[in-house]
């Protein structure tokens, strides 16, 4: 593989490239022959099956054990997760034209400087994004191991054990395929076939949760960049001495234009993203508090330890997957807030004459609406989503533990104050 230069864009999206190709959803600038989008959709195909050779016998199993709260809990999350996958997957491919279109202009926005003192503005937030990228795809295969490990060691434990007529192999998630699928060699079969449907649909998960996140930290580095221009232009504007009528430097009107341009373009950018998330975002929202609460409910109410190390790792990855999406959010609207603020202290205006104070105007005025990720226009990405998702979950806890099983309520006593949960 060619090595990628540490100052080039690829080097911080070269995981999130990875990942998505393995799915068959990568955005290479190379045009693509016949043959090989016949090879890209028929990979998009096997994805598809893949995740839907998990998510259709959880279905069934769920339906055929309705009432039993514990199958809900158990199977629930899973179900969640896979059909969020399933839907981004699917908006992503028939979105795929216009994803191309953004993917490019951030490439373009990428070399907005050539100063490597401004440059550094937005590798840092590269950089994170490449960090987080690489931390939470190992949470996400370190969840499908742990469910692998634990089913295995059951299968051992069973074959090696005298008295195993009363116990039953398990397979890494719980399904239901309208067959016996215990007995040998049915159950290896199955049992490798549902790892590594499981190890595709996390790879294809977290390489859209990770570059939708690594999009809105690039998005949030060019405002960075914005606020590094203005500072500039405000210190070098305050150490000129001149005279009433020229107290500024002569460029200073040209790097306020740029200033504005770029603004502007980074505006339309961010009002890309949002265009193009917005029903992936919805779909995210309006699911993550039921994730969440089931697997609450999940650590909670366990009968092992192996129950209790898959909840927990499980609820890990939903939560770590929430925070992706508000965090980045977060950061959008801070740095496109920042500007107005950076260029109303920053900036000696009252030493400027008219002209530039109404070109500076425009700018503070423009970033006082600050940039933000929302679904369906109801709810924006922040901290204050994460916050309000954790309190969705709070809400329907109670009722949750009030329809437990026969021997969840002999333990009800332990669930007066829900607050505690």
């Amino acid at each position: 593989m060619k090595k990628v230069a540490r100052k080039s864009i690829d080097y911080y999206i070269l995981p999130n490239k990875i990942l998505c190709s393995v799915v068959g959803i990568s955005l290479a600038e190379r045009k693509y022959t016949t043959s090989g989008k016949i090879f890209a959709y028929s990979h998009l195909i096997v994805v598809i099956a893949a995740a839907g050779s998990m998510f259709v016998p959880q279905i069934m199993l769920v339906a055929v054990n309705w009432g039993d709260l514990k199958i809900l809990t158990g199977v629930g999350c899973v179900i969640t997760t896979v059909g969020q996958y399933i839907f981004k997957l699917i908006y992503v491919v028939a979105r795929r034209e216009r994803a191309k279109r953004l993917y490019k202009e951030l490439r373009s926005l990428w070399d907005s400087a050539d100063d490597p003192e401004e440059m550094k503005s937005y590798e840092q937030f590269a950089y994170w994004g490449r960090i987080c990228t690489l931390l939470v795809y190992t949470i996400g295969l370190c969840t499908i191991i742990i469910y692998t490990i634990t089913a295995a060691v059951d299968y051992f434990i069973i074959d090696y054990t005298d008295n195993n007529n009363d116990k039953t192999r398990y397979l890494p998630f719980e399904v239901w395929y309208g067959t016996d699928v215990t007995e040998s060699p049915k159950f290896e079969v199955a049992f490798v076939c549902q790892f590594v449907a499981a190890m595709m649909s996390c790879t294809g998960l977290w390489a859209i949760e990770t570059s939708c996140m690594t999009t809105l930290l690039h998005v949030s580095g060019q405002f960075k960049l914005i606020n590094t221009w203005i500072s500039s232009i405000g210190i070098k504007s305050d150490c000129e001495p001149t005279d009433h009528c020229r107290n500024y430097l002569p460029n200073v009107e040209a790097n306020l234009i740029k200033c504005i341009r770029h603004h502007q373009r980074v505006i339309n950018v961010a009002d890309e993203v949002s265009n193009l998330l917005t029903p992936i975002i919805f779909m995210q929202i309006l699911t993550s508090g039921i994730e969440i609460c089931l697997s609450v409910f999940g650590v909670i109410e366990n009968d092992t330890s192996a129950e209790f190390l898959k909840s927990t790792i499980y609820l890990t990855a939903i939560t770590s997957q929430l925070f992706l999406w508000c965090y980045s959010g977060e950061i959008l609207i801070q740095e496109s807030e920042e500007i107005a603020n950076i260029a109303y202290l920053n900036v000696p205006w009252y030493n400027l004459p008219p002209i530039h104070r109404r070109q500076l105007l425009l700018i503070i005025l423009r970033a006082q609406k600050c940039c933000s990720i929302s679904g369906l226009t109801f709810q924006r990405l922040s901290f204050h989503t994460l916050t309000n998702v954790f309190g969705f979950r709070y809400s329907i806890q109670q009722p949750l533990i009030l329809l437990c099983c026969e021997k969840c309520k002999r333990r009800e006593c332990q669930y007066n104050d829900y607050s505690n949960l």
